[in-house]
């Protein structure tokens, strides 16, 4: 009696396309794993953090605002309202205090270049800047 044997043929899965995408898949996971570990720097490795130091009191500092309305910019020391003219002298008068420049963000890069040259001017280089925006009416 005869025994009965398959036919010859290839009929196993074709595993070539599937090792392929393995593999690379593999190379992607590498890819953005090194990607992943660079965006994240020790701060013991910038220069700057071994020779920064935390003052316990930080300098006191001004508030030197910039308004838009409608006749053009208005400005400010603290609450009291100046000309840009004066900025020099009230930025004189106070040397122990810091600058912090806050402007509105409608106001142009022109404009803020006279207040800091004026700043300048009263020999302050310490100078914060900030941006403020009008709550949503």
């Amino acid at each position: 009696m005869k025994g009965w044997a398959p036919d010859d043929s290839n009929d196993a899965p074709d595993l070539t396309p599937m090792i392929d995408v393995v593999f690379l898949l593999i190379v992607f996971f590498l890819v953005v794993a090194q990607r992943m570990s660079e965006q994240y720097v020790e701060i013991e490795k910038l220069a700057i953090s071994k020779i920064a130091v935390i003052e316990e009191e930080p300098p006191p500092r001004t508030i030197l605002s910039i308004a838009h309305t409608e006749e053009g910019p208005q400005y400010y020391w603290g609450e009291m309202n100046i000309y840009l003219k004066d900025v020099s002298s009230f930025v004189k008068k106070n040397k122990e205090q810091k600058v912090f420049l806050r402007v509105d963000q409608r106001i142009t890069h022109g404009i803020v270049q006279e207040v800091l040259r004026e700043i300048g001017e009263g020999e302050q280089v310490d100078v914060i800047f900030g941006v403020f925006q009008n709550p949503v009416e």
